[in-house]
């Protein structure tokens, strides 16, 4: 088996610490990952999942690689996609790519007021 088939994708759902119970002062980092299998899965199918999961995971050694967005132009690494989209506007002068969005019929910009006359002096 290669090692891309090997990886487990995901989305860490929360980080926290545990008192490590040998030593009163350290503690241990926790992760919470949630698994994206790349398609719905039915009950059965997420169960055997979890279950392989324990298996081979819990109670060994893992490692975690972060995820890397390289720049297309210079080589420049960033954490997330978002960052090295905004340092491709920037620094290379890379317009943003146009969204489309749904167009709402402009409302008209003239004041509609009606003129009423105030009580006024007889």
């Amino acid at each position: 088996m290669d090692e891309e088939s090997q990886r487990v994708k995901g989305v860490i759902g929360e980080v926290g610490l545990e008192r490590n119970d040998d030593r009163f002062n350290t503690f241990n980092l926790t992760l919470n990952m949630i698994v994206d299998s790349g398609k719905p899965l039915t009950f059965e199918q997420a169960e055997a999942l979890m279950n392989r999961f324990r298996k081979e995971l819990l109670g060994k050694n893992v490692e975690i690689a972060a995820i890397i967005f390289a720049c297309p132009t210079c080589g420049k690494e960033f954490n997330t996609e978002q960052g090295m989209k905004q340092h491709l506007r920037r620094i290379h002068g890379q317009p943003k790519k146009a969204t489309t969005r749904k167009t709402q019929p402009k409302k008209s910009t003239r004041n509609r007021t009606t003129s009423k006359k105030k009580g006024g002096k007889k």
